[in-house]
């Protein structure tokens, strides 16, 4: 028999049974009897039924289907994410369905009412920070976790890396290896509390060692993209040379910082010799041999592990007070940063 996509109601029709006997046979509920049981479970095998989890939910207005909803999965920090989330989550018997917001709030309000259609059993939301993403999901009736995400209104349970912390320790290894003329370079810095709360810590650092910050050298609402930090860089050096240009660059995530390198490496630029470079997200690529990135790790497996573990309690015992984890950064030092050759002038 040709294998295709079967409906109850098909199955039904071709054992000349009810619906509701095929349905309780396959769930293995009672009010059937065992030769029929066996019957349609054969039946069933034989023709590679599998039941459609969609048309269940609609049925029973619940699933067990989480949708986790990111910026943009090419993203190796959110593709490491997205890998350990779903494999925590299958070991507990829950499906995760990942949905690409490209950073946009409009795309992500749309699938979280595709969530709430289709009765996902709880979101997960690794994306951008809106106004207008947050007065919806504060009015949504099923388990929200936010991760690597804060928002000023929202009560419910988060897990996120201490990004101002993560900001300050960057800017902080630079001062102490003498560099005194530090640029940040951010994506995403109206919409990503992560990056400008980076940004945060890097201004507070400065300000604690008096330092001044130089706007002219810093560039903000970058895309999350190696190209684009080749563009940042080809823009930052084409600028004519001063007493104020920077001898270190901070960049919010380490694929706008490859992008930064590969443009440097392509014109002479020299690094750490001519200048230091520090980013976040330790993504793979970073220790990479040929690379050996200076960068601060938000150590991606444990924020999957208790987000996983944070989004079950949400499930299993929605009763529970919201849980709020902080998680702390790390400075993983590599090839990309050394001592300013003017420190002691």
């Amino acid at each position: 028999m040709d294998k295709h996509s079967y409906t109850i109601a098909e199955v039904a029709k071709m054992l000349k049974v009810s619906p509701s006997t095929v349905s309780r046979a396959i769930n293995n509920a009672p009010g059937v009897s065992d030769s029929v049981r066996e019957k349609i479970l054969n039946f069933v095998d034989e023709i590679g039924y599998r039941p459609n989890t969609i048309a269940q939910s609609l049925s029973r207005g619940k699933s067990n289907m989480v949708a986790l909803i990111l910026g943009d999965i090419r993203n190796p920090f959110y593709a490491d994410l997205a890998f350990g989330i779903q494999k925590n989550l299958d070991t507990h018997g829950y499906i995760v369905t990942t949905f690409n917001s490209e950073y946009d709030y409009r795309k992500e309000i749309e699938f979280i009412q595709f969530a709430k259609q289709y009765h996902y059993c709880g979101i997960i939301l690794v994306t951008v920070n809106s106004k207008e993403a947050d007065k919806y999901i504060n009015k949504l009736e099923l388990p929200i976790l936010l991760v690597n995400r804060i928002t000023e209104h929202y009560n419910g349970s988060f897990v996120v890396t201490d990004n101002f912390q993560a900001g300050y320790i960057a800017a902080r290894h630079l001062i102490n290896l003498g560099h005194k003329k530090i640029s940040f370079m951010s994506g995403h810095h109206k919409s990503s509390t992560a990056s400008y709360q980076r940004f945060l810590g890097y201004r507070q650092a400065l300000k604690n060692y008096c330092l001044s910050y130089n706007e002219q050298y810093c560039l903000f609402d970058l895309n999350w993209k190696m190209e684009t930090g080749y563009e940042a860089a080809k823009k930052i050096f084409s600028l004519s040379p001063s007493p104020d240009f920077p001898s270190a660059f901070l960049l919010s995530n380490d694929l706008l910082a490859l992008g930064f390198m590969d443009y440097c490496e392509e014109h002479g630029i020299r690094i750490p010799d001519d200048v230091s470079l520090v980013s976040f997200d330790n993504i793979v690529y970073s220790g990479l041999h040929r690379i050996q990135l200076t960068t601060v790790s938000q150590h991606v497996e444990k924020i999957s592990s208790e987000a996983s573990k944070v989004m079950i309690d949400l499930l299993e015992e929605p009763s529970k007070e919201p849980r709020k984890i902080i998680i702390e950064p790390t400075l993983i030092e590599r090839n990309t940063t050394r001592a300013y050759k003017n420190a002691e002038s």
